[in-house]
């Protein structure tokens, strides 16, 4: 069992870190072997890549999106030796992961990366169908993948953005960079625009209730379906208690 160690309280829009330790399954629990894939010589070095990863982005959101992938890429029948890298590299050169150890160059991370698998013994076809994942994954690059494992690895990191999982992962980092939680006057975007980057709130207008129609496989469809519903219930629950 690995004890993690990041929380937040928002206060008058004030982030406050605090530890706190739970516990997660272990890792040969979450990061299990296929006939094509084994990831267990790949697990020290793959965490010390996400080492100073902010909380939203680091070591457990690969976990969660690796073992979705693995979920979604046997029941669509991909080929889990791109899938699965794909999975455990995905935001590795991020943006929004400034601090990690890749958090530099696009080109770098890429780089650092293509040397790391050639070194594990992939193929230059399989590399570049890796690559193509990570390159095309992200919400805010609106592409439509061409490969079915590209596709799945999008629903996989979208679907981690939903739910329970999504909602703390939204706040988590909006604390981290100061955005107050929601608009006074309009805290549901009835009537304006969502602005995410002023309000934490407004994310869920502007991305995170949009996931759910994006999916791209027949599983993700249904896993975003149940986790969208959790996110409409929370800002049900949320504007009964905050009376506005």
């Amino acid at each position: 069992m690995r004890a993690h160690a990041y929380s937040i309280l928002l206060l008058s829009g004030l982030a406050i870190y605090f530890r706190i330790d739970y516990l997660s399954p272990g890792i040969d629990q979450i990061l299990m072997a296929t006939d094509d894939f084994d990831p267990a010589p790949w697990l020290d070095d793959i965490r010390s890549f996400y080492q100073r990863a902010d909380p939203a982005h680091d070591f457990s959101h690969i976990l969660r999106v690796y073992r979705m992938a693995r979920i979604i890429g046997m029941e669509e029948k991909a080929d889990m030796g791109v899938l699965l890298p794909a999975a455990l590299f995905h935001d590795l050169g991020s943006k929004k992961g400034a601090g990690s150890k890749l958090g530099q160059s696009g080109q770098a991370a890429t780089s650092l990366v293509v040397s790391f698998l050639q070194g594990k013994g992939l193929d230059q076809d399989r590399i570049e169908r890796v690559l193509y994942a990570v390159d095309v994954h992200r919400f805010s690059q609106g592409i439509l993948p061409a490969t079915l494992e590209a596709r799945i690895l999008q629903d996989a990191d979208r679907l981690d953005a939903m739910g329970a999982i999504g909602i703390a992962r939204l706040f988590v980092t909006g604390g981290a960079l100061g955005r107050m939680m929601y608009h006074p006057q309009d805290p549901f975007c009835r009537e304006r625009e969502p602005d995410d980057g002023r309000w934490n709130l407004d994310h869920f207008y502007r991305k995170l209730l949009k996931l759910e129609s994006g999916m791209h496989t027949a599983a993700a469809k249904r896993l975003a379906a149940k986790r969208a519903r959790v996110l409409k219930q929370y800002l049900q629950d949320l504007e009964e208690e905050i009376g506005i």
